[in-house]
């Protein structure tokens, strides 16, 4: 696992250094952008996980009355 996190690393320098230097030699108006330029799909695809939550409500206010906080 490590080592595939370190693999997907690299990739994702040298993308950017790719990118970087399409920047500078573009003569478009819109570039494209990094991910339409080179798409990584492990980078790119990655859905943001909703925030778990641990507490609920309830057990949050009886948790601070508990301890004095208002």
């Amino acid at each position: 696992m490590g080592k595939e996190k370190q693999e997907l690393n690299e990739w994702a320098r040298t993308r950017n250094l790719a990118y970087i230097v399409y920047l500078s030699s573009t003569a478009e108006k819109t570039p494209k952008s990094i991910k339409a330029f080179w798409h990584i799909p492990e980078l790119d695809d990655i859905e943001e996980e909703e925030e778990k939550v641990y507490l609920t409500d309830d057990q949050l206010k009886r948790t601070l009355k508990l301890y004095g906080v208002n």
